[in-house]
């Protein structure tokens, strides 16, 4: 039973616990008992009462279908009622075939209701009666009982109440006749409590009575305790040997582990231990006759000993041979047998290296106090003032010093000759705050041993400090703690002191991280100019400005063309060095007055906060951009070679273009688009018509994405005349966009969308499969296949596999790759030489031709010019438009001729229109010729046509 409850709740006596037995048993059975009585009363009752429903459906549907075949629903409505009467059930019904009801209620009758749970149980068991009312096979209706769950569970329940309530009354008859019958067999155990007295009284050889009514168990216990007694009285003797000898050994033992000495009535020592000899350093000689408190007086403000016949202790402080020590006392008076004072005796625990102990403890944690406290205002605080002067506090307070101080290096290196400052002080040093004092070399080297530094010599003999101790706080100085008595400072007090240091150390850095933080928000770490945000609030003040003196300021929006191409050909590495002399350049160029700023990636702004006249394109304005134009147009030196960018500049001026520094930047920003529209490396003032070129620009954009997918691209081929036979030689394969509704759109407007959108890279692909496509095309039609010259994009020349790529489209047409040029302008291919020499090497090797076009407009060098494995040049249209009138034209193309020829290129002349223009060339001795005077672009049906006459004279 102790197993199965806590002891807490066990009954004290062997009466209650065996009564508690046997009342838990009866509950036990009397419990299980009923609980199976009651199961089984409820399935016969279930059973017997559905039984007795389907009997008497039996019974009474004969009447009722009796009466129904007549009609008689009276004699079925008294049948039904005859049914209720003292049953189940709580309603009976008849539902005839045409869905007619006849139902009938049992009389209510009062009885003590059941529990709902019972009422749901029994429901959940019985089901309705239905009986189906048929005569001669004919079905009349059915009869249908509805039980009474309510009804059947009170009368449930009243039986369970009546057995519950006989099971109760047994149940205390049984506990009542237990109870008595307990009680009279173990009163025996009572006499018991005689039998203790006599042995209290000194009676040892008194033994507890027998009763001969008492039970066999209670005989054997009280049996048990008086061989128990007489066992007892055997080993009482023996104890008090073994107790004789334990005292002394006991007292043995205390004489090794405690300072044990003897004191008369009059408190003075008559005996002392050895280990109070060798504790002291006083020997036992000299140790009597002294009085105690000679060797030792209470350490706190207690009263010190004085005899008495109480017990004394406490903490003593004596000065012993070797030191001063620290013992807990404890004095204890020692009575004769007539209970008069005999003497004392002190007995002493030696607790100085515990004390010292628990001293470093307190000492330790009042630092870590103080280091936690300052970390805390490390963390809180912004102002590096306050917390050197709280650090200088501190360690003074920590340390236990007169004064301490903060040195701030103000010479930064490792040169010689350096300054020291007191940036901050404590105690004698606070007045000291500013002073400077000088440092041959490192602020930390050369200590001696009282720990002074000689920069620090003036202020030691200035305060009269003798010794010290400091710590260095990163890069920024020193931190010392000194004092003017000479005192050794130990490890644990360097450990604190580089504690603070450490904490004013990453105080620093954080203040500095903040700074350049704060620095980053604002400015652009690549270039050290101002950022986006930055140039908001610089623009923002300089409108404010503008605003209240009622002038103009402006806004420069600066992109440079085709940088994307140096990041992608020499790598960002590159690009980064590209915009730090960009920046640099920019810097020149602007006035003192002027904000340049980086906006990110290759784009850059430059405030103007005043402009004078009342023209909106204000001349100066112009004047800076073209300057800056022409600068970013210079040669960029990278990586050992040249590299040419230029700028594209878009100018909104307040208050006509914006009046935010938003509205500013967005009008600059489509001025820019207008600048790259007009062909680069230009400037363009801010209009409303760029606004919605702009707005045009999206939506063509937009709709070039999906132009690709739906076909909307085709080819106009252009014929290239070659002079000298008159012939035909070669087509120039051309892009054009039919659009759903505007029909041919100029190439101009979509070909730079292509280019910065990089949808380029895919039309280009397909223009070249397209080429391939129609050679095919031509070549099955039996017609002669002229060469066709295809023109590359910046964009694809980036590509490093290229070659790859175009070998790959010419192998799977099946055409032949000397059908096949490729045109590029001078400016592609200066923008990273080397990478072009490699890339057009290759598609040179698989057997096609390679042109520059346009030549003469960009930046070529005739160095790389001859580098580069070249068929052909194409002069640009600008020099041959006004042949042979202009006589600077002329000199340019024929030097461009006889150049190509003495580098055994063939020259192809663009935008011939006249005869007069063709008998020119003829006389420069020009290869071949293209532009409208020989054809306009034309479809590659309208082709066919040259092609067949290029057939007959071939034929002739």
């Amino acid at each position: 039973m102790t197993g199965l409850l806590p002891t807490s709740l066990l009954p004290r006596s062997l009466a209650g616990r065996v009564f508690a037995v046997f009342s838990l048993t009866m509950v036990v059975f009397l419990g299980t008992g009923m609980g199976l009585f009651y199961r089984y009363q409820f399935l016969q009752h279930v059973d017997e009462t559905q039984d007795a429903a389907l009997t008497l459906v039996e019974v009474a549907a004969q009447n009722i279908e009796d009466s129904v075949v007549i009609g008689d629903y009276d004699t079925v409505q008294r049948t039904l009622g005859k049914m209720l009467f003292q049953s189940p059930f709580k309603s009976a019904a008849f539902i005839d075939v045409a869905g007619g009801t006849l139902r009938v209620q049992a009389p209510k009758v009062e009885r003590a209701p059941a529990p709902a749970w019972l009422s749901r149980l029994i429901a959940s068991k019985l089901y309705e009666v239905n009986r189906v009312a048929s005569v001669g096979g004919r079905d009349y209706g059915v009869i249908r009982l509805d039980f009474d769950a309510d009804k059947i569970a009170a009368q449930l329940w009243a039986l369970v109440i009546e057995t519950a309530t006989f099971a109760l009354i047994a149940f205390a008859v049984g506990l009542a006749l237990m109870r008595t019958l307990l009680k009279r067999w173990l009163a025996s155990l009572g006499r018991l409590h005689s039998f203790e007295n006599d042995v209290a009284a000194g009676r040892v050889t008194a033994e507890a009575a027998l009763h001969a009514d008492a039970p066999t168990e209670i005989e054997e216990a009280i049996r048990a305790v008086n061989r128990s007694a007489a066992s007892l009285r055997v080993q009482f003797g023996q104890r008090i040997d073994s107790l004789t000898n334990s005292l002394m050994q006991h007292k043995s033992a205390v004489d090794q582990a405690a300072i044990v000495c003897e004191v008369d009535t009059q408190g003075r020592i008559i005996g002392v231990n050895e280990l109070f000899e060798r504790s002291s350093g006083f020997a036992r000689q000299e140790a009597l006759g002294r009085e105690l408190l000679d060797f030792g007086r209470p350490a706190g403000s207690d009263a010190p000993w004085q005899p008495s016949t109480g017990v004394w202790n406490g903490e003593v402080v004596f000065d012993g041979r070797a030191g001063r020590l620290q013992w807990y006392r404890t004095i204890v008076p020692i009575f004769d047998a007539g209970g008069t004072l005999e003497r004392y005796l002190c007995i002493d625990i030696d607790i100085t290296e515990r004390k010292e102990f628990e001293r470093a403890i307190v000492e330790n944690a009042k630092r870590q106090t103080l280091i936690a406290e300052l970390g805390r205002k490390a963390l809180a605080m912004n102002d590096l003032d306050e917390l050197f002067q709280d650090a200088a506090q501190a360690a003074a307070q920590g340390l236990g010093a007169p004064c301490a101080a903060l040195f701030e290096n103000t010479q930064s290196g490792n040169a010689p000759g350096r300054q020291l400052m007191v940036r901050s002080g404590a105690g004698r040093l606070s007045q000291t705050i500013g002073l400077q004092l000088g440092c041959a070399g490192d602020p930390l080297s050369g200590a001696p041993a009282s720990g002074l530094r000689p920069w620090f010599a003036p202020l030691a003999a200035m305060h009269g400090l003798r010794s010290g101790l400091d710590a260095g706080v990163g890069a920024f100085g020193v931190l010392g703690a000194y004092t003017d008595n000479g005192r050794r400072f130990d490890d644990d007090d360097a450990v604190f002191l580089r504690g603070i240091a450490n904490i004013l150390g990453t105080a620093i850095e954080r203040q500095e991280a903040r700074k350049r933080l704060t620095w980053l928000a604002q400015y652009d770490s690549l270039t050290n100019l101002p950022n986006r945000r930055q140039l908001g609030t610089c623009l923002e003040d300089a409108i404010a400005q503008a605003g209240r003196d009622g002038h103009r300021a402006a806004v420069m929006f600066i992109d440079l063309d085709r940088f994307k191409n140096v990041n992608d050909m020499l790598g960002h590495g590159a690009g980064d060095q590209l915009l730090v002399q960009a920046a640099a350049r920019l810097e020149a160029c602007a006035r003192t007055d002027n904000v340049v700023a980086r906006l990110g990636g290759d784009e850059f702004a430059v405030v103007l906060p005043w402009l004078e006249g009342e023209q909106k394109e204000s001349p100066a304005a112009a004047e800076l951009a073209g300057r800056i134009v022409e600068a970013l147009a210079q040669p960029f030196h990278l990586q050992g070679q040249q590299l040419f960018v230029s700028a594209s500049i878009g100018i909104a001026v307040y208050p006509e273009d914006g009046s935010s520094a938003g509205q500013l930047l967005k009008s600059a920003d489509t001025a820019m688009y207008g600048a790259k529209n007009n062909g680069r490396n230009t400037w363009q003032f801010y209009s409303a018509a760029l606004h919605e070129n702009a707005a045009q620009r999206i939506q063509l954009e937009s709709q070039l994405r999906l132009a690709l997918e739906r076909g909307e691209f085709l080819l106009h081929y252009q014929p290239k005349l070659d002079l000298a036979g008159g012939s035909i030689s070669g087509f120039e394969a051309l892009l054009r966009w039919q659009h759903p509704q505007r029909g041919l759109v100029p190439p101009l407007e979509f070909i730079s969308i292509l280019e910065d959108t990089g949808l380029i890279l895919p039309v280009g692909e397909w223009v070249i499969g397209e080429v391939c496509r129609q050679l095919g095309a031509w070549a099955a039609a039996g017609l002669p296949v002229p060469p066709v010259a295809i023109n590359l994009s910046a964009r694809q020349l980036q590509q490093a596999d290229l070659a790859e790529l175009i070998e790959r489209i010419v192998v799977g047409a099946g055409v032949d790759p000397g059908l096949l040029e490729f045109e590029l302008t001078e400016s592609m291919l200066m923008v990273n030489p080397e990478a072009a020499v490699a890339i057009l090497s290759r598609i040179k090797a698989l057997g096609m031709r390679l042109s520059v076009d346009d030549f003469g407009t960009g930046y070529s060098s005739l160095a790389y010019l001859k580098r580069f494995p070249l068929d052909a040049l194409k002069i640009d249209r600008t020099f041959v438009r006004d042949l042979p009138d202009d006589p600077d034209d002329a000199a340019i193309t024929k030097a461009v001729i006889r150049l190509a020829h003495s580098l055994s290129l063939k020259v192809v002349a663009e935008g011939v229109e006249n005869i007069a223009q063709l008998r020119e060339l003829e006389q420069y001795d020009c290869d071949e010729i293209q532009g409208y005077y020989v054809s306009r672009p034309l479809p590659a049906a309208d082709c066919v046509a040259l092609l067949e006459r290029a057939e007959q004279a071939l034929a002739a």
